[in-house]
């Protein structure tokens, strides 16, 4: 009488390394990190960091319980998504380049918890991340309903030390950004960043 079928063992550490150095690598959530951490401090962009991390967790999930699975298999649906983030993130760009620097005049607010989670459906990196994870990570013939949550539990836990260290860095940085031409340069510097990661996964 065979004995019960092993279930294929989760690769934790490679899955680990990949979700620390995709987190940690410039980005989109991790550009608008430091921005909203330089213009507003860390403690402020904390509920930003929060969505970054459970809603790309949640999405990292749901992709490897097979919502992935249309997108990988149809141009025109990548295509779509593409465009959509492409168009949002050029908006967020020139809001971030054009963002007051003198007076009384405030920088936009950081993102919300929940607008934070739903800027993950629209960036690129974060869906090639999530397809990445999920093609070189889920066991061969493994359950994805249970091997899924995990894989997203991973990328939630890791993307609070990454994306949340940009933010030290940009709230670190902050003195420095006082003086309006300074803070200008910053800006716009942010912009052009967050406009060239969008374009290498166009043409990537």
């Amino acid at each position: 009488m065979p004995g019960p079928i092993a279930s294929p063992p989760f690769p934790l550490l490679p899955l680990l390394v990949f979700a620390f150095s995709a987190s940690a690598t410039p980005g989109p959530n991790n550009i608008m990190m430091l921005t909203a951490a330089a213009a507003h401090g860390l403690r402020r962009a904390l509920p930003q960091l929060a969505g970054v991390a459970i809603g790309f967790g949640v999405m990292v999930a749901l992709v490897a319980c097979g919502l992935g699975l249309p997108l990988t298999q149809s141009r025109t649906a990548q295509r779509v998504v593409q465009g959509v983030g492409a168009v949002w993130m050029a908006r967020l760009a020139w809001k971030i380049a054009t963002a007051p620097v003198r007076g009384d005049a405030r920088a936009a607010p950081p993102l919300g918890f929940w607008s934070a989670c739903a800027f993950q459906w629209v960036n690129p990196k974060g869906w090639f991340m999530a397809v990445a994870a999920t093609a070189t990570f889920l066991p061969p013939g493994s359950n994805a309903l249970v091997f899924g949550p995990l894989i997203g539990l991973v990328f939630a836990l890791v993307s609070v030390p990454c994306v949340g260290g940009w933010g030290l860095i940009g709230a670190t940085g902050a003195p420095l950004l006082r003086h309006p031409v300074r803070l200008r340069v910053f800006n716009v510097t942010m912009a052009v960043l967050l406009l060239a990661t969008v374009a290498a996964m166009l043409i990537g």
